[in-house]
């Protein structure tokens, strides 16, 4: 969380995307582990992070009323919508085309998001561990 102040700080935008999508990465990865369900696929890789999302929103081990009240679906419809703005501002790299406010906007837009995702997935991670 450092490294993403330091580059939206910075105005490094794009540092912060890539720092955004690993925490997405790992907070998620770090939910399924303490739900135990498996996060990896059939040749040991981890799962891509819309597939490890459609996990906590379809898995019956996240329907609980307290975990709904923490994660629920129109936390993970943000976090969809902000991964896939990024995934096209990702692609605009190739064509070296970009749109400097667009870009600024999914970045400080992600940060927020990942802020209250990895403050709910720690609420989560606890209380699957007690259960």
């Amino acid at each position: 969380m450092n490294k993403l102040k330091k580059a939206t700080d910075n105005e490094f935008y794009y540092e912060a995307i890539f720092i955004e999508y690993a925490i997405f990465e790992d907070r998620t990865e770090s939910i399924l582990k303490h739900a135990n369900i498996d996060y990896k696929n059939n040749k040991g890789y981890s799962l891509k992070l819309s597939e490890k999302l459609n996990k906590i929103k379809s898995r019956k081990e996240f329907q609980d009323k307290y975990i709904q009240k923490h994660i629920n679906q129109d936390l993970i419809l943000k976090i969809e919508e902000w991964k896939n703005e990024r995934d096209k501002l990702i692609h605009c790299l190739v064509k070296n085309t970009f749109d400097l406010e667009l870009l600024k906007n999914i970045a400080l837009g992600g940060e927020c998001l990942v802020k209250r995702f990895a403050s709910k997935s720690q609420l989560v991670n606890n209380y699957l561990e007690k259960n």
